[in-house]
């Protein structure tokens, strides 16, 4: 923070009095003549008005980078906005085999800037043990997913999360 100036009115006893003064060449000066000065008032000066320039521009400064902030805040809070999706896997081999593998395809406008995204499966249904679920190959357009267990069939609910930040720190879809 800046020291505040503390700028004062020049107070004098005759503001608007001038004394004309009549030169040799016939020329007529305008002199003002105040009178008794009863407050000098604060200078109007390179250094009080750069202090004021410098305090603009700090302004301007820690505005931007609030901006920044609330733009950075507002990214993370994109980036945790997710969907969700339903995946039916089926295993028609005995256990302990298992070809459940499954490729989940966002929609289009869903894809994702990065695979650093969070998938969260959930089930909803079997038909058997469902044993560990795993989430392979992420790509920004999707991934793969299988369960280990001897369930004949399985409904998986997947909440996807991040991942929509790109490079330049914008999501998907939003230009600066």
């Amino acid at each position: 923070m800046r020291d505040l100036i503390g700028w004062r009115d020049r107070v004098v006893e005759h503001p608007s009095r001038y004394k004309e003064v009549v030169n040799t060449d016939g020329s007529v000066d305008h002199i003002k003549d105040p009178g008794e000065i009863i407050e000098a008032g604060t200078p109007i000066n390179a250094a009080n008005l750069n202090s004021m320039d410098q305090g603009a521009q700090e302004a301007a400064l820690i505005g931007a980078e609030a901006i920044r902030s609330l733009r950075l805040t507002e990214l993370a809070v994109i980036d945790e906005i997710g969907f969700f999706v339903t995946a039916n896997l089926t295993n028609s081999l005995a256990y302990p085999f298992n070809n459940s593998k499954k490729t989940i395809t966002f929609p289009a406008e869903l894809f994702r800037n990065s695979t650093d995204y969070a998938v969260v499966p959930e089930i909803i249904s079997s038909d058997g043990m469902v044993g560990d679920i795993e989430i392979t190959d992420k790509l920004l357009n999707g991934f793969k997913i299988a369960y280990t267990g001897s369930a004949k069939s399985a409904t998986i609910r997947i909440y996807i999360k991040g991942g929509r930040t790109s490079l330049n720190g914008m999501p998907q879809g939003i230009t600066a």
